[in-house]
């Protein structure tokens, strides 16, 4: 089964927790509220017969675009289509792991089960999206 979101919103990276005072470990909550805006996107895109992808169940990410958009500063003329973005954040650690802890109890039990992420990519376009696209059976 095949399940494909486009989701309209700006990319976020996470780092790992942070710690206040007194040692405790927390998520800022510009984290949380953008987790929370993902779960409402993929709510709203899931279709109305879907069963969340059981625990031991292999998943694929077919592919996954962070996409940015152009920044003002960058001239007209030099704005080409999947225009690579190589500045922060670190694609492969904490952009993923802002978004698929938000899809965690959503679409999945355990993130552990993405067992294989085919195309990965973070590029400038007209505006900021996210698109990926899971495979499982």
């Amino acid at each position: 089964m095949i399940l494909t979101f486009e989701l309209n919103l700006r990319p976020l990276s996470h780092q790992s927790v942070r710690f206040g005072r007194g040692g405790i470990k927390y998520k800022p909550k510009k984290v949380t509220d953008y987790q929370k805006y993902v779960r409402t996107l993929i709510e709203s895109q899931l279709p109305s017969n879907f069963n969340i992808i059981p625990a031991g169940c292999p998943i694929k990410v077919n592919y996954i675009e962070y996409i940015y958009a152009y920044p003002k500063s960058l001239a007209k003329k030099r704005r080409i289509l999947k225009l690579p973005k190589v500045t922060k954040p670190d694609l492969q650690d904490n952009l993923n792991k802002a978004f698929f802890d938000a899809l965690e109890g959503l679409v999945y039990v355990q993130d552990q089960n993405i067992v294989q992420i085919n195309n990965m990519a973070k590029y400038y376009g007209p505006e900021d999206k996210i698109k990926v696209q899971f495979e499982y059976e």
